[in-house]
């Protein structure tokens, strides 16, 4: 079984051809200012990087902002609304992806780590209640997709079959960990790997981010979650859910929330094209809307820009 999404990774990869969209800054509102930065530099290993007129604190590695954090929450998440789900971010290697698990293991941190076969995942909220996902991906481990009574199973790299939900094997994992530096900043190779949204309804949020220049991946109504690609080997880039019913509001103005997200282009063209989909207001290199739900939402253009595939 293959999806749009695979091909053009095969298509991309024959030419080439980096993916064609990643990610920028994604942007949060919280309750409490302080615990929150204490929280992600401490807990997280993100670094402070500058602070905002507004007083947002931008954290991140020491080459890019990863989480910018906003003041004015006057109450945590809240559930039955439109949203973030999670942000994943990107280990850039199994012993950085190991040195996390083991850094949470030892500050006693509520965390689920597991096996998505495509990648290794631990899962642990912030203290407003903002998921988190720690990602390492794994492409090279996964065959294809097939059909299963669950929605959707895989093979594996190895031909057994995976339901991409599996407990990690903690006793391997940690034996990657370093023995010295758990709690090091974070590495500089890190980055955002993927967003995973609340949304009210499938099919409208994956043609949203068609339009942007994702590519469709997986749709799954039995389970109530959709993902698309960006022209690498991992198809994960942008996910949604309806899994808060189909009935689920915008979250309040005053509740800790996702304020916006920066998605970076690889090309003119596609600017130009999700500029023309979504009417959005555009500048030279870069193009600002807002999504499905409000959230600001910023496409640039790469600074050194690489030539995509027409074809594609």
């Amino acid at each position: 079984m293959t999806t749009p999404a695979i091909k053009l990774a095969e298509d991309y990869r024959a030419a080439g051809t980096p993916e064609r969209l990643s990610w920028g800054s994604i942007e949060l509102q919280v309750t409490n200012l302080d615990r929150s930065v204490q929280f992600w530099t401490d807990v997280m290993g993100l670094r402070a990087r500058a602070t905002r007129s507004s007083g947002a604190i931008e954290l991140g590695t020491r080459l890019q902002t990863l989480i910018v954090l906003h003041p004015g929450a006057r109450q945590p998440v809240l559930s039955g609304h439109t949203g973030m789900y999670h942000v994943a971010i990107g280990m850039p290697s199994q012993q950085e992806f190991s040195r996390y698990l083991a850094r949470l293991m030892a500050r006693r941190i509520q965390a689920f780590p597991v096996d998505h076969t495509m990648s290794k995942a631990i899962y642990l909220s912030d203290p407003d209640g903002h998921g988190i996902e720690i990602a390492y991906e794994t492409p090279e481990r996964f065959q294809r997709f097939v059909d299963h009574p669950s929605g959707i199973a895989m093979i594996d790299a190895d031909g057994r079959l995976r339901l991409g939900r599996d407990p990690l094997d903690l006793r391997f994992e940690l034996s990657h960990a370093p023995r010295a530096g758990l709690d090091g900043p974070i590495s500089d190779g890190a980055f955002i790997a993927h967003l995973h949204l609340h949304v009210r309804a499938l099919e409208p949020a994956i043609r949203f981010y068609e339009q942007l220049g994702f590519i469709r991946n997986l749709n799954l109504p039995k389970i109530g979650m959709a993902d698309l690609g960006a022209g690498g080997a991992y198809t994960h880039r942008i996910a949604v859910n309806v899994w808060q019913g189909p009935n689920a509001k915008k979250p309040p103005a005053d509740a800790a929330r996702l304020l916006g997200y920066e998605v970076r282009v690889s090309n003119a063209r596609i600017l130009a094209e999700a500029a023309t989909a979504l009417r959005g207001e555009l500048h030279t290199s870069h193009m600002v809307t807002g999504d499905l739900d409000g959230a600001s939402l910023t496409l640039r253009l790469l600074e050194q820009p690489t030539m995509a595939l027409e074809s594609l």
